[in-house]
């Protein structure tokens, strides 16, 4: 306002009819305007008006901005507030009509709820023994259980009356047999019959019934009898050690003679001619088995028009180990001896019209062939030393030692003393079957 106040406004603002914004912009022109604030002052209630106006304006405007919260209101009226939020509380609640109403209602329900008598609990009573069995019979880890085994026991039962109703007849028929003679026989003699308690026992068995026992197998070996009973005993062959006897049960019991793993890794690869099928590239033997002497003997067949032939020996290393001179037969005996345990690879190479022809050929299997350890040489010496009349011994020894070539000539020579044995032939077959594949 750049003019001063008319005597118009200075009257309506004594008589209090300005509104809020009048009164507002008056104030500020009488902070500004000594003379109009002198104007107004010249009225003895207009100091008292001004400052209750002003007041006015100040709690509207704080009351439309704010209220305590309910949790402030709950602490004043439960005293839980310090010194400093409590004297600001009371000058919030003199001018707020609606915050001083509720804390009313808030100081009247705490007062009531003082008012009423304390609660007082009694001690429950305790379940009773069969509200206790049905809650724990409630327990799946309890409850299935239970009735699975309650299942299986009447299962069983039924079962056993089933068979109890079966046997009955047969017991009465058994117990019955004999009594229609023994009846006559009293008729006609008016005797008593004598109790039939003693025909239901079992009679004694004879001593030949007892002996009487059906053997799994029997072989003839070198005039000595072999048998092995149904219950697994071996007789026979008492003087071998427990090893070879256990070893020999397990045979007969099984008809199968035990090769040693190895054999396996001395065959050809997967697909190609194997073993004894080198035989069709000129070698025989020793191809794709064991070997006892450190110093073997190679066969091989004849090459037509050949002039000579060379045989060498090589480790797994492609090493050779030994060769012959040219020679013109066909077989030939190594001069070095050889390591025990070790596997060896030989071939032939044959000269013919100047031309070199090699066995196996470069797209055969390697013929191999492994020295026996040491310790299967001492415990076939051994062996032919004590159990020298029993081809049967000595072929499954032959064969666990992996000399499937001798393991079949005793075999053979068992099945000649025994021909209508099936177990003989059937230790032959095994073995060569096992050769076969080779």
């Amino acid at each position: 306002m750049a003019q001063h106040l008319s005597e118009q406004v200075i009257e309506r603002y004594r008589q209090r009819e300005l509104s809020p914004a009048e009164l507002l912009a008056l104030d500020d022109h009488l902070a500004e305007c000594a003379s109009c604030r002198a104007e107004a002052c010249n009225d003895e209630q207009s100091p008292a008006v001004y400052a209750q106006a002003i007041s006015a304006l100040q709690g509207e405007s704080a009351g439309e901005d704010s209220h305590l919260e309910y949790q402030q209101l709950a602490d004043y009226a439960d005293n839980a507030v310090s010194d400093v939020e409590r004297e600001l509380a009371d000058s919030h609640l003199e001018f707020c009509q609606s915050c001083r109403a509720e804390l009313q209602d808030l100081q009247a329900i705490k007062a009531a709820l003082a008012a009423c008598p304390a609660p007082s609990y009694a001690p429950g009573k305790p379940p009773s023994l069969w509200r206790r069995l049905a809650a724990w019979w409630q327990w799946p880890a309890i409850r299935i259980p239970v009735q699975v085994g309650a299942a299986i026991m009447l299962v069983g039962l039924v079962v056993w009356l089933v068979m109890l109703y079966v046997r009955r007849p047969a017991q009465e028929a058994r117990t019955q047999t004999g009594l229609p003679g023994r009846q006559e026989a009293t008729i006609a003699n008016n005797a008593p019959v004598a109790p039939p308690a003693a025909e239901t026992t079992n009679p004694t068995p004879q001593p030949d019934e007892q002996n009487n026992v059906r053997p799994a197998a029997e072989l003839l070996d070198s005039g000595h009898h072999i048998t092995l009973s149904s219950d697994d005993k071996l007789s026979g062959l008492e003087s071998a050690s427990m090893q070879i006897q256990n070893e020999v049960a397990a045979a007969l019991k099984n008809g199968r003679v035990k090769a040693p793993s190895f054999i396996a890794d001395l065959k050809g690869q997967t697909g190609r001619l194997m073993g004894a099928g080198s035989s069709e590239y000129g070698l025989l033997n020793p191809v794709a088995t064991a070997v006892e002497s450190r110093t073997p003997t190679f066969h091989w067949r004849a090459i037509a028009g050949a002039d000579s032939y060379v045989v060498t020996i090589y480790n797994l290393d492609a090493q050779k180990v030994a060769a012959s001179a040219p020679l013109t037969e066909t077989k030939w005996t190594a001069n070095v001896r050889l390591e025990r345990g070790r596997t060896y690879i030989w071939q032939v190479r044959a000269s013919k019209q100047g031309a070199e022809v090699l066995m196996p050929p470069p797209a055969a299997p390697e013929a191999r062939f492994r020295i026996i350890e040491a310790a299967k040489a001492e415990a076939l010496a051994q062996v032919r030393h004590s159990q020298a009349r029993s081809h049967l011994v000595l072929g499954l020894t032959y064969a666990d030692a992996g000399l499937l070539d001798e393991s079949e000539r005793e075999l053979r020579k068992l099945v000649a003393a025994n021909p209508k044995s099936s177990v003989a032939k059937s230790l032959l077959r095994s073995v060569q079957a096992q050769k076969a594949s080779r």
